[in-house]
């Protein structure tokens, strides 16, 4: 099956389904290029396939996007499956430490969104993630890479713990590093890459990826004081496994991020 994205006269053709963008913008210094994609939640599980790959993990984790994510998960494995984001390409697998609430009891979450940025928006050399790529950002000392707000707050919210939002959504965010070293993993799934450094990325990860903000939103009245997360800290971190459709990736960074264009969002 053929999949086109109509991007203001530019045609992207890839595998899978139809899918059509909103009129895209051209980026600028305030306004980086991206696509977005909404992913409902999947599942919880006792599992992390980056930190512990065929064992159960130290806490439980809520997973967007491939839905067969476990602990025994291969990159093969993981291209054959569906996906909860609306793009249907998007095989990739996200995954973030659960909420608790007081009571001990899970929170389930009820969505994801991520953006893949290019920024900053004046240095237009983005590459795709390579295949089987691995990387885990914020959690504990990270501030600001990871914050909380409530999903009515203006924008420049940026809090450190759960607020109480009442009715409204909570929302956790984690931004991560976009400047690589050439590797796909480290041992600490952190150390190849590093976040830019006055709007370049440092000599040591000269190689610039898409920058991830992902947010994941919980539902209304699971908020305030005594809710944390399942590692037993309040500050969110986030893992990311390509295992994308790399075709289509690498069409959508090359049109989206390299030519500085807003593609719109494609939300589940």
């Amino acid at each position: 099956m053929r999949m086109r994205f109509l991007l203001s006269g530019l045609t992207i053709v890839a595998l899978g389904a139809s899918i059509v963008f909103p009129r895209p913008g051209v980026a600028n210094a305030e306004t980086a290029a991206q696509f977005q994609l909404g992913c409902k939640f999947s599942h919880q599980r006792r599992a992390d396939p980056i930190v512990s790959p065929g064992r159960r993990s130290m806490h439980v984790h809520d997973f967007f996007g491939n839905r067969s994510t476990s602990a025994r998960s291969r990159y093969r494995s993981m291209l054959t499956s569906s996906t909860t984001c609306g793009l249907s390409t998007d095989t990739a697998a996200y995954w973030s430490p659960s909420l608790v609430r007081p009571s001990g009891r899970l929170v389930k979450p009820v969505k994801m969104s991520v953006a893949y940025r290019n920024d900053p928006a004046r240095y237009r050399t983005t590459r795709p993630f390579p295949r089987n790529f691995r990387l885990i950002a914020g959690g504990v000392g990270m501030y600001p890479h990871f914050f909380w707000n409530c999903a009515r707050d203006d924008s420049s919210r940026k809090l450190r713990r759960p607020p109480e939002c009442g009715s409204d959504r909570l929302v956790a965010h984690v931004r991560f590093p976009n400047c690589s070293d050439g590797r796909i993993d480290s041992r600490n799934h952190r150390s190849h890459l590093a976040y830019p450094v006055r709007q370049r990325c440092p000599g040591t990860h000269p190689t610039k990826l898409p920058f991830l903000a992902l947010n994941i939103y919980y539902p209304g009245g699971a908020s305030g004081p005594g809710y944390k997360l399942s590692d037993g800290s309040v500050a969110p971190h986030a893992d990311f496994w390509n295992t994308w459709n790399q075709t289509a990736l690498v069409r959508l960074v090359r049109r989206c991020l390299q030519r500085g264009i807003g593609c719109g969002m494609q939300a589940n």
